[in-house]
């Protein structure tokens, strides 16, 4: 069976592995058949990592924070940026700032595409976890390959409008089997700040969480079926008038306005690596189009975004 040395790009036959005391230099001889390598310490310029049994290092030089080696993932964002609805483009375009930098911090890589011509099964074996922005596939073929990736292990996490439709029939896997929402059903207005009730701590995304947090402006979607009917679904978040610190109503507009109730505003389906979120709508109003919030001004909201990345690309 061979050894994939992610750092050298090669394949090393385990036959060719001695057990060795590779010690030399370090803390310890205690002979072992490859290097038990500790995470990767970064800086702008370099990155290196050690051996915990022996203290072996490897460094190699990069650009940027993050390269190809060091990386804990790779993801892709897709969605458009201009064009369409004014308020989920600037979330994009928000997002294209957040993630890189996010991706420095923490140590992942961030692409960007508005080509869904990107879900395909060459260019998604690049990609740890797949990001919709503010869109989703429509052509047939993208639909299937996004399907297999996910099918076979891929991650996904997406955000708002890529979940709305008023005709979940004409891609039923995704609105009905993965996201489980059925189609869209009615949505508050303006885009509010609110209190969200965690719904567990058995999850990477939210094991960090208090029981409530506070969101960034947005405006909130509901949904056709009840997602707490569906035993494939697990609510991460949700806007519950049961608690006692509740920010209902939801919204501020006339009309469209939720005095009550119980309504899911992130979650996953536990058969992929997968979250949901409803967030992605700055308050910005459609006659001027000024922006007056920003999607990642929320800590905690911001915390639930990266620690669930983490979790669902199998690295935390």
């Amino acid at each position: 069976m061979p050894y994939f040395s992610r750092f050298t790009k090669a394949i090393i036959p385990l036959a060719s592995l001695a057990l060795i005391a590779c010690g030399e230099g370090g803390t310890t001889s205690e002979p072992h058949l490859i290097h038990q390598f500790g995470g990767w310490h970064r800086e702008e310029d370099r990155h290196f990592r050690i051996c915990t049994v022996c203290g072996e290092k490897e460094e190699g030089a990069h650009q940027g924070g993050v390269c190809e080696v060091c990386a804990e993932f790779k993801a892709l964002g897709l969605g458009f940026i201009e064009g369409g609805d004014g308020a989920h483009a600037d979330f994009a375009q928000e997002a294209n700032e957040w993630f890189p930098k996010m991706g420095k911090e923490n140590g992942f890589l961030y692409d960007f595409s508005t080509d869904f011509g990107m879900l395909n099964e060459e260019t998604l074996e690049d990609y740890d976890l797949v990001m919709f922005l503010n869109n989703l596939p429509y052509v047939e073929s993208q639909r299937h390959a996004f399907e297999e990736y996910m099918e076979n292990g891929g991650a996904w996490m997406g955000f708002h409008v890529c979940a709305f439709t008023t005709e979940a029939s004409s891609w039923s896997w995704y609105h009905e089997n993965f996201l489980g929402t059925g189609n869209y059903r009615t949505n508050t207005w303006n885009p509010t700040a609110e209190r969200l009730k965690v719904e567990t701590h058995d999850h990477p995304a939210t094991k960090f969480l208090g029981d409530s947090i506070m969101s960034s402006p947005n405006e909130w979607y509901g949904w056709e079926n009840d997602l707490r009917e569906n035993e494939d679904i697990q609510i991460l978040l949700s806007l519950d008038d049961s608690m006692e610190d509740s920010t209902f109503p939801i919204g501020d507009r006339v009309g469209e306005i939720w005095d009550s109730g119980y309504w899911p505003v992130a979650w996953t389906n536990k058969n992929y690596n997968m979250i949901y979120m409803n967030m992605g709508h700055n308050l910005m109003p459609y006659n001027d189009f000024e922006k007056y919030s920003r999607t990642f001004s929320s800590e905690e909201e911001n915390e639930f975004i990266i620690e669930g990345m983490f979790g669902i690309a199998n690295r935390r």
